[in-house]
């Protein structure tokens, strides 16, 4: 039998993160997983679940909320401390959406950014001297980050971090704010995506990958945590199929690509890379920038997490 080796999934007592965790468990007996979720009786029921479905005991569970940067470091030093197997695989799933009010973390940062982006960099960026070599970081992304997407509700409308981090509080909401901002967020990942490969490049550890994934959309999740109403989501689930296709999936489906993005072998080496479901294509032409501007990006969020350049430049 293989070595052991542990992969951690955020927002995995549910939805595509749950599907996910239990896709690896089945049959990939050399995997421990850890769920890191913010709910400690939701993530126990998902850990048994899972244990009685796969009759596979290699799962654990530490509390992780990406609302606070205080729990991040909280959650890296328990696993530091823990005897949990070699380090090798981090998938960023957890995520938030939010209606067009603002509303903000413990952290005084918007919540639906700190959430999705800046709780997952801070982790990425704490655990990466200890992911071991070929490890893969997995972010997920969805085709929502396109700013000439078919959705004009989804659009993103990504300026800094700073806009995103502290966003202006107007007299009235702006409609689709939470929408635009989810969307924003999506985008967000893919730089971080980008310019960590680049920086692994740079550092001469390219055999850590880290690469982008679209889901699909999840009507049934409430597409990928959105809250959607009951209109707008038959109509994601039933109409926006017939005019494009392959848009609309499943936890079950999408959890068991995103899980052999990190188990099958076809993808080592492969980093940088923005996956549609399990093919390769170029994502938004504004996501890729200029290496300026996502080394300005990358910079923003270390000065917002408190990293401060200490950690992987």
């Amino acid at each position: 039998m293989n070595p052991l080796k542990t992969v951690i999934v955020t927002g995995s007592n549910r939805g595509l993160g749950y599907a996910c965790a239990k896709q690896i468990c089945q049959g990939h007996s050399d995997w421990f997983v850890l769920l890191a979720c913010r709910n400690e009786v939701k993530a126990q029921q998902a850990l048994e679940e899972i244990v009685r479905e796969t009759g596979n005991t290699r799962i654990g569970f530490l509390p992780l909320d990406l609302a606070s940067f205080d729990s991040v470091h909280r959650f890296v030093t328990s696993f530091l401390q823990a005897d949990y197997p070699p380090l090798h695989g981090i998938i960023c799933n957890a995520g938030v959406a939010l209606g067009d009010a603002l509303t903000t973390t413990v952290d005084g940062i918007e919540t639906c950014f700190q959430v999705n982006c800046l709780g997952h960099f801070l982790l990425v960026n704490l655990l990466l001297p200890h992911i071991r070599p070929s490890g893969r970081i997995l972010m997920v992304s969805s085709e929502l980050h396109r700013n000439d997407g078919p959705m004009k509700s989804f659009r993103p409308d990504f300026k800094s971090v700073s806009d995103m981090a502290y966003p202006p509080s107007p007299p009235r909401p702006i409609k689709n704010a939470g929408s635009k901002r989810y969307a924003a967020t999506k985008l967000c990942l893919l730089f971080y995506t980008y310019e960590l490969a680049r920086r692994l490049s740079l550092q001469n550890t390219p055999s850590i990958t880290v690469n982008a994934f679209n889901p699909g959309l999840m009507p049934d999740t409430g597409l990928g945590g959105l809250n959607t109403r009951h209109l707008t989501r038959f109509f994601l689930k039933y109409l926006l199929p017939l005019f494009v296709k392959g848009a609309v999936s499943s936890p079950s489906v999408s959890g068991k690509i995103l899980a052999s993005l990190l188990l099958d072998s076809q993808y080592q080496g492969l980093s940088g890379r923005y996956f549609d479901w399990d093919k390769v294509i170029p994502s938004s032409q504004q996501s890729y920038d200029t290496k300026e501007w996502l080394a300005a990006v990358w910079q923003e969020s270390e000065a917002l997490v408190g990293l401060n350049g200490k950690e992987i430049r």
